[in-house]
């Protein structure tokens, strides 16, 4: 006697949907890809437009002090607290790296996702401290890497212009924030993440320390007040 061949059923329920689970992942997986690349979108608009308002804003601020026709008080100081978060203090450039972005108002993430922003409780443009400046590795401060000593950092406010000269660049942990002390003025110290590579929270700190050239720094102390004469 012959036996009956074995018969195997395959059920097209299973199957079909099979189908339809991996549609819809690959349908998730494209909206995901669309919504990261729209975020992308909108940080680098964001960046460009604040590079653009900022300019204009300074731009604006020079124009205005030329026509003035009776000139307010001289002085090149920023008044601490006179300028909000996000506020635009005034410009900031390496010429030699291709580097030249508006210089804001504090650290926070909003601040820094548009430009460069001056660290809280540091120095002010136009006095004799340490003006510390933060900005991200991945974008306003990329070629940050490629700095060396000798470089040209010029900062400009208020229709001045001070020039520094690249010192140094060290490396140090998240808390190591003496750098950032009152006592190392006149200076510029540049803060980023480190290494500029890394995936995730960067374990360092990229530090950048500038000091004035002979002309600034005159200028910076002429503008300071005088001592209080002893009695």
């Amino acid at each position: 006697m012959f036996q009956q061949p074995m018969r195997v059923r395959i059920h097209a329920r299973p199957a079909a949907l099979i189908g339809k689970a991996l549609k819809a992942a690959h349908l998730t997986a494209l909206f995901a890809g669309a919504g990261l690349g729209t975020w992308v979108c909108f940080v680098t608009a964001d960046s460009a437009y604040t590079q653009w308002a900022g300019s204009r804003a300074l731009a604006a601020e020079h124009h205005d002090a030329q026509e003035t026709i009776v000139p307010k008080a001289a002085s090149s100081v920023v008044r601490r607290g006179g300028i909000p978060r996000g506020g635009v203090l005034g410009s900031f450039a390496i010429p030699r790296l291709g580097l030249s972005y508006v210089l804001l108002e504090g650290t926070d993430a909003r601040t820094l996702d548009k430009s460069i922003g001056r660290v809280e409780d540091t120095g002010l443009l136009g006095e004799d401290g340490n003006i510390g400046i933060a900005g991200h590795r991945n974008t306003h401060f990329r070629k940050l890497e490629w700095v060396r000593r000798g470089d040209e950092i010029v900062l400009t406010s208020h229709n001045e212009e001070y020039k520094y000269r690249v010192e140094w660049v060290h490396l140090y942990g998240p808390y190591d924030l003496e750098v950032l002390d009152a006592s190392h003025g006149p200076a510029v110290t540049l803060v980023t993440c480190f290494p500029f590579e890394y995936v995730g929270s960067a374990p360092l700190r990229f530090v950048v320390r500038a000091l004035p050239d002979d002309a600034t720094r005159a200028k910076l102390m002429a503008a300071q007040p005088p001592a209080t004469a002893k009695k």
